[in-house]
């Protein structure tokens, strides 16, 4: 029997479990990296905390750790885990973003060199030459300058630009969010690959624009996209099946939609306020049959 089988077979459906106690029940006989490779690799797991993860069943597979980033996308790929598609809406630092209503003001963030280190092993996670990254970061004119820093990072590896769109703010009565007198300028939407190519041909183009997702101060996470957005960009680059990764999984928002068009989710956090309050709620809904997304106006089933 292999070691995932025996995984699956050592916990009962629905039950906790640590990563400590699988060490003991199998560390005599494999490597702890094996072991944590084949958790990884499971068709059947939710991870609740840090080290815990939840047996979901065959239906889905959302793996949600409580980790640092900057230290844990190495053991990604020292597993050889590959994924088809990745997305990154990173804690950057830029002009203009610690004010305003988002309440970013004690957020931490990741620098340009950090980021640099970040997506260089990004590049070795991809599945193929057409497997897409997403990036999405601040396009408004007090950002600009330090967003190309940040753009410029992937420089330093083999990936090249594919497309380039926007995400633009809207409130629910469709109008552009503002800053006072002036309308709020669009999130850029940067697409890559190794090849330079989009998976699918004839994609649409990337100006998306939905209304903001609640704020902070009615119970909103600080920087959620859109489920919709999420939704067509998941769709612009996997099929059911495929998997998606999420290093800076804030709301949850992107592990929802690809778990609703059927996609395997992975999602890195480190704060244990977004993974317990906004991640798993959206998560477990999934185990309980009774999937109903959160973005008003959205109506998509369990697939």
């Amino acid at each position: 029997m292999s070691l995932a089988k025996k995984i699956e077979a050592y916990i009962e459906e629905g039950k906790e479990f640590t990563l400590k106690e699988l060490y003991a029940e199998f560390g005599e006989s494999y490597k702890k990296h094996s072991i944590r490779a084949r958790v990884y690799e499971s068709n059947k797991v939710i991870r609740t905390g840090r080290g815990s993860y939840i047996l979901a069943g065959i239906d889905i597979e959302a793996i949600i750790e409580e980790v640092d980033t900057k230290e844990h996308i190495y053991k990604l790929v020292e597993a050889k885990l590959k994924y088809d598609m990745i997305f990154l809406d990173i804690p950057y630092s830029l002009n203009g973003q610690k004010g305003g209503n988002r309440v970013l003001v004690d957020y931490n963030t990741i620098s340009e060199e950090e980021f640099k280190s970040i997506i260089i092993e990004v590049e070795k996670l991809l599945k193929n030459d057409d497997s897409q990254v997403y990036f999405m970061i601040a396009g408004g004119k007090t950002s600009l300058t330090g967003a190309k820093r940040y753009i410029n990072m992937f420089n330093y590896t083999g990936l090249k630009l594919v497309n380039q769109g926007s995400y633009t703010k809207l409130t629910k009565n469709g109008k552009v969010c503002n800053m006072g007198k002036y309308d709020m300028p669009g999130e850029l939407i940067l697409s890559y690959s190794k090849s330079g190519q989009e998976r699918f041909k004839e994609m649409e183009v990337m100006n998306y624009r939905y209304q903001r997702p609640p704020l902070p101060k009615v119970g909103g996470y600080r920087t959620e996209k859109p489920f919709m957005l999420l939704k067509k960009l998941i769709e612009r680059a996997t099929l059911m099946g495929e998997r998606v990764l999420d290093l800076f999984a804030g709301s949850g928002v992107t592990l929802e939609a690809g778990l609703s068009l059927g996609r395997r989710v992975h999602g890195l956090e480190i704060s244990t306020n977004a993974i317990e309050n906004f991640i798993m709620p959206r998560i477990k809904r999934f185990t309980q049959k009774e999937y109903k997304p959160t973005t008003i106006g959205i109506q998509t089933a369990l697939f």
